[in-house]
């Protein structure tokens, strides 16, 4: 098994979850010059033995891991691996992505302007959230634009939100990959995951933190992007078939295991998403959300 392959490199605190296990970054210590105190930043794929570590970055496949470990040559890795009866599939390589920082950032100052007071009103935003979200506004297209940032800062691309179509720049853009909100997300226990970059606008200007997923589907990167900033996630998806179905997914994963979680109480009001609730009924959903447990 897998599992005593990594107890036998030195891999510890090893926690399996399915087709993830976790345990403390073997290379922390020596790439940070602390140790891991946190298991749950770093998971290796019981399926493909590809391992990432989401604090110091630390990835690669399981034959690397154990040359790392062990100082054997490959094949030697590779020996043990059949040693120890483990089977491993294709390790899925991610698209390449340019780096666009620079010219998107050049292109979200001057190409789009600052949100009319009009658009502004209607969703219930002020104007220091809409700064330190930095959004924009394309007047030809009367839509919002939404900035898409990498989790350290780096300018991806946005996407342009209007009445009639959602487009994102540029194409391909791994927008699972990152949380809009993640780059200015504010000290806090607890953060409210909505799906709409909009919604978590609103409930920032409300005074509760907030990140977006930019659509129903939150992926695994995602998740564990939350899991290592804060201590509890309240989920505020949309209240519809879409929204109450990924709730259920990402519970039957349970990832409430591996971080406290609630699930924000819309009641009985009509609203489909926090962005169409009032403040009092915001305000009623969070102190009301219930344990993951009990959902």
């Amino acid at each position: 098994m897998i599992e005593d392959l990594l107890e036998h490199i030195g891999v510890e605190d090893i926690r399996p979850r399915g087709n993830e296990i976790q345990a403390r970054c073997p290379k922390h210590k020596e790439r940070t010059g602390s140790r891991e105190f946190r298991p749950i930043h770093w998971s290796i794929n019981r399926i493909s033995g590809a391992h990432h570590c989401f604090s110091c970055d630390y990835s690669g496949s399981l034959v690397r891991l154990i040359t790392d470990m062990t100082k054997l040559k490959p094949f030697d890795a590779q020996v043990l691996i059949h040693k120890f009866n483990v089977e491993l599939g294709e390790i899925e390589v991610p698209d390449w992505e340019p780096s666009l920082t620079k010219s998107v950032t050049k292109q979200l100052r001057h190409e789009f302007i600052d949100p009319p007071n009009g658009p502004m009103t209607v969703r219930h935003l002020n104007k220091e959230a809409i700064r330190r979200f930095r959004i924009r506004w394309d007047p030809k297209q009367e839509a919002w634009i939404l900035p898409i940032v990498g989790p350290s800062g780096e300018t991806w691309g946005w996407q342009a939100k209007s009445p009639d179509q959602v487009r994102n720049y540029p194409l391909g853009i791994k927008k699972s990959r990152t949380l809009f909100g993640i780059d200015v997300l504010r000290n806090s226990n607890s953060v409210a995951l909505v799906e709409s970059p909009l919604d978590a606008c609103y409930l920032d200007t409300l005074g509760i933190p907030a990140v977006a997923s930019f659509g129903a589907a939150v992926s695994d990167r995602q998740m564990r992007l939350l899991i290592e900033r804060v201590d509890e996630i309240v989920l505020a998806l949309d209240n519809d078939k879409a929204g109450r179905r990924e709730v259920m997914r990402i519970l039957g994963e349970k990832w409430h295991h591996r971080i406290p979680m609630r699930v924000f109480d819309y009641g009985k009001v009509k609203g489909k998403d926090p962005g169409e609730l009032t403040r009092k009924q915001v305000e009623h959903g969070m102190a009301n959300a219930i344990l993951a447990a009990f959902w």
